[in-house]
């Protein structure tokens, strides 16, 4: 535990405020332009996400005029999480220090290797299990939508509760230049039912004691809580606040390498504590589509009104004629008659036009496959998946930071509290390190697998099959199976496995050249010594037989 901070008084003063919601107060002046741009963007794609301030509970949120961008948030979410959180299928590796491994195949263990990556593929998949257990993917799914809407999102990785999310508008953050988060501040809303009784009772004497509104008895119940975390030298220092009162037993630290709590972005920028969103790039084409859809609907409802014009001076009654039943006759004149048009079809056109390019660039930007597939009669199935591919490799940057803000991190700390609970062993510091294999490595795996299928492409169009006897054929499928990021174990036959085969098929084809060699009458002779039980006769026959067929061989 740490220690006591000073800048609380002893436990018989209540102090006005804690020094918590000071500095939460105090960084929230840097957050403020951030999460404006936040609430705008969410205000074209998902409102809820980050609603406005003074939103009353209940109250609703404006209804958009277009889906685009909310579907494009979902997708461009849902392809985020498959690659951060692949199902069935570890996005990490734990990586030996080779110097490790040398140094103990130095020393006759020439096995090391094999026995420790085993080992470690254990603890891979007792990690993956806890996580498929825990529940985390929807949090992480929202995360997500979070970091393409506002940027920012702040998981707190609790080994009781699981993950938990926090949005921009409940915690700031100080980074330092270079990005790395030395400070951060989260405000939560709790029910003081909730909080052990002591504590509560010592928050309701708070507020009586200051004049502040009164939260005896079921009259306000909610109250903010603050947990404020820094990070040292060695390691994260953490407390929680609420109004003016440390929560006793909330003081603690963590390792550098495995805090809980990661503060995560979508795009860096130099210099700032936040993060920039992924709809921030595409806020222009999102307000011009949200106006123009806007636009064309109250148009279109304009002209699909029905109002009928009839000539004050004509013989035909209007109140006969509205109150004329389908296929009524009633007296009157057709000339008397005309319904009003409004005569803008040709600019709804022009507004329509725009919108479908509109809309195809945004579907574009957000991956969905709509927006891949180009308008033309013949499309063919590698012309999009080669388009796919180009523009989800745009995306390595955001795979990088992620990897480097969330995934270790998260996956540190989930090992660290699998480590307390004595369910993985401990791994010695510096010799193994766990590496992320999703998302940019990838991409990047991609690429050979695509850059190796046109090698083999080519060379068999250039050569023929000449080219094939030029290859290692098990070199060059464990290749194919790597860049594919398929293991090969108990999938690909090794070289003992290859060479008992040949040896296998060696001895059936000198069997089947004896055959040939005896005939008819000596296979007639040796059935005749089989039934007879004459073993000695056959073993010398085939050693005969043998040693024949070694002198014929050249």
């Amino acid at each position: 535990m740490a220690p006591a901070d000073s800048a609380f008084p002893d436990n018989g003063s209540l102090p006005t405020k804690g020094p918590a919601e000071t500095r939460y107060t105090e960084l929230s002046q840097d957050r403020a332009p951030y999460l404006d741009r936040a609430r705008r963007c969410a205000e074209l794609t998902i409102p809820y996400l980050i609603p406005p301030d003074d939103l009353a509970q209940g109250q609703e949120l404006p209804s958009l005029y277009q889906s685009v961008g909310a579907n494009g948030v979902t997708n461009l979410a849902s392809k985020l999480l498959l690659t951060m959180l692949p199902p069935n299928e570890p996005c990490f590796r734990l990586r030996v220090n080779n110097l490790v491994v040398e140094r103990e195949e130095e020393n006759a263990d020439k096995e090391f290797r094999t026995k420790i990556e085993k080992a470690l593929s254990r603890i891979e998949q007792a990690v993956l299990a806890d996580i498929e257990a825990s529940g985390d993917r929807p949090v992480v799914a929202e995360g997500n939508q979070h970091l393409i809407v506002a940027g920012n999102v702040l998981y707190h990785d609790d080994p009781k509760k699981g993950l938990r999310l926090f949005p921009l508008s409940r915690y700031v953050v100080e980074r330092d230049p270079m990005g790395t988060p030395v400070e951060i501040v989260v405000e939560e809303t709790v029910n003081l039912d909730t909080l052990p009784e002591d504590v509560a009772e010592r928050i309701r004497e708070a507020a009586d004691t200051l004049g502040q509104p009164s939260i005896k008895g079921d009259d306000r119940k909610d109250v903010n809580i603050y947990t404020h975390l820094k990070r040292g030298p060695k390691k994260w220092s953490v407390y929680q606040e609420c109004r003016g009162v440390k929560l006793p037993g909330s003081e603690g630290s963590y390792k550098l390498e495995a805090c809980p709590w990661l503060p995560v972005r979508m795009y860096s920028i130099a210099g700032e504590n936040y993060g920039r969103s992924f709809v921030e790039l595409q806020l222009g084409d999102l307000g011009s589509l949200e106006s123009l859809c806007q636009s064309l609907v109250e148009g279109s409802a304009v002209s699909a009104k029905v109002v009928g014009l009839v000539n004050p001076n004509g013989v035909t009654d209007p109140k006969a004629l509205a109150e004329s039943a389908n296929g009524d006759m009633i007296e009157g004149n057709a000339d008397d008659v005309a319904f009003l048009q409004v005569q803008k079809g040709a600019d709804f056109q022009v507004v329509a036009a725009q919108i479908q390019r509109l809309e195809q660039r945004l579907k574009t930007a957000f991956l969905m496959m709509d927006g891949v597939r180009r308008d033309a009669e013949r499309v063919t199935a590698e012309e999009i998946r080669v388009i796919a591919q180009e523009l989800e490799t745009g995306l390595g940057g955001v795979y990088t930071l992620i990897s480097q803000e969330f995934q270790l991190p998260y996956i540190a700390s989930r090992m660290a509290t699998m480590t307390r609970q004595k369910r993985i062993p401990e791994l010695p510091k510096g010799t193994v390190t766990p590496s992320i294999v999703t998302g940019f490595e990838a991409i990047g795996r991609g690429n050979d697998k695509q850059k190796l299928l046109e090698f083999l492409k080519a060379g068999t169009e250039l050569m023929g099959e000449s080219f094939l006897g030029l290859l290692n054929p098990q070199n060059a499928v464990t290749r194919l199976a790597s860049a594919m990021g398929i293991s090969t174990e108990g999938l690909v036959k090794d070289e003992e496995e290859l060479a008992q085969e040949r040896q296998a098929a060696q001895q059936q084809a000198q069997g089947q050249m004896m055959m040939e060699k005896l005939g008819p009458e000596a296979l007639r002779q040796i059935g005749g010594m089989a039934q007879a039980g004459n073993a000695e006769a056959l073993q010398g026959m085939q050693q005969g037989l043998e040693q024949q067929m070694q002198q014929q061989q050249p």
